[in-house]
């Protein structure tokens, strides 16, 4: 029964498809205003074509109970795709497909009164005629969505691509990050912050943060990054910590676009900080907020010849003596020879730090009272009070 109904429907409606396709061609154009622009032969034809192929199709899945639909599929993938490439939007293709229903469906009521057709039959092709245009919106749809993902990739590809070509070391020349800028409509500014993210768990690192269009991200692993322009407002932070939420992340000091490398290497050196529990382990770690940390460690290697040379003569003590020697010292330094404050810091008597300086002295001579070793010497203490480590 069913596929007597199938044939004979189609049979039907067969002869009206020449009209029916000249008549939602026409309709689609006045009724959606981006096709109704003028066109040239060309593009007029294409949309000919692409009717006159869906209302083939119907006829056909009218009549074939399981026809074959992989080129069915790859035809109207491609509607999509094209009307993605032109521009237009998805609201237009929908309306497109809606015009083009109400002119099948006026066509179909046409036949029913000049053949009276049983009621029963125009129900059941009233529900595939719907089906079927799902179907095609369906298909389309996945079509133009596959365009706005890889123009939209594209984007972020040459997104990275500049911001990479501004952290190459040597770097890039003017004229090269200017072009590639404008190529995709980004304004080089005369300032920069980058930002580095602690990629662990990279499940905490959205594709796209919204940190805004002036923002550039790379945020692949391992070493995901950002660079921010101009200075970093208040507002700007508060955007970072929730676009990462759960992840580290560190701003550099805010530089001339030139010297992006290396406000990158201070953000990265701070989460390194952040992760050893030198710095705060805090959401967003401020680069400007701990300079005098980055500095003295930012040279593991140096530190060690600083220490080796200044705090040498501390070694000549016992280990528990030398590190109180080392602290009572420390503390001295800090009072800019003040003995009443630094007995206060180290919780005791003044008499006890007087006796451990004269001990101090008597080991470092004339090294307390030359500017320059007494600066490397602070130095390196402090250095050693930051990584938590006695001498």
């Amino acid at each position: 029964m069913l596929e007597e109904r199938r044939r004979r429907l189609a049979a039907l409606l067969r002869p009206e498809l020449p009209g029916l396709v000249e008549e939602m061609t026409r309709e689609i154009r006045r009724a959606v205003p981006e096709y109704g622009r003028p066109l040239d032969d060309a593009h007029a034809g294409v949309l000919r074509e692409r009717v006159q192929y869906a209302v083939k199709l119907f006829v056909d899945l009218l009549e074939h109970s399981q026809p074959a639909r992989t080129d069915a599929e790859r035809v109207f993938r491609g509607v999509g795709r094209a009307e993605g490439h032109s521009g237009r939007t998805l609201d237009q293709l929908h309306a497109a497909l809606r015009v083009g229903g109400r002119v099948a469906w006026r066509r179909v009521a046409r036949v029913e009164q000049q053949r009276s057709l049983p009621a029963v039959d125009v129900s059941w092709l009233a529900d595939r005629l719907f089906v079927f245009l799902d179907e095609l919106a369906g298909v389309a749809v996945r079509g133009y969505r596959e365009v706005q993902a890889q123009a939209s990739d594209a984007g972020r590809g040459m997104r990275r691509r500049l911001l990479q070509l501004m952290l190459n070391r040597p770097g890039a020349s003017v004229s090269a990050v200017a072009d590639l800028a404008r190529t995709i409509g980004w304004t080089v500014p005369e300032q920069c912050a980058l930002v580095a993210i602690d990629a662990e768990p990279s499940g905490h690192l959205r594709p796209d943060p919204v940190l805004g269009p002036d923002v550039l991200a790379d945020l692949r692993e391992p070493e995901p990054c950002l660079l921010l322009p101009g200075p970093v407002t208040s507002d700007r932070l508060q955007r970072l910590s929730a676009a990462f939420h759960g992840a580290r992340v560190a701003v550099g000091p805010t530089v001339p676009v030139a010297e992006a490398p290396a406000s990158l290497r201070w953000a990265r050196q701070a989460l390194r900080l952040v992760a050893d529990g030198v710095l705060p382990d805090v959401p967003v770690t401020v680069c400007a907020e701990h300079w005098s940390t980055l500095w003295l460690l930012s040279d593991p290697a140096l530190l060690k010849q600083v220490t080796k040379r200044r705090l040498t003569p501390l070694n000549g003590f016992p280990p528990k003596q030398r590190a109180r020697l080392a602290g009572t010292l420390f503390a001295w330094l800090q009072a800019q020879g003040n003995v009443q404050e630094a007995a206060t810091k180290l919780r005791v008597h003044p008499r006890t730090v007087r006796y451990r300086m004269r001990q101090i002295e008597d080991a470092f001579g004339g090294d307390l009272h030359d500017p320059a070793a007494r600066f490397e010497i602070e130095a390196a203490l402090r250095a050693l009070d930051l990584l938590g480590i006695g001498y």
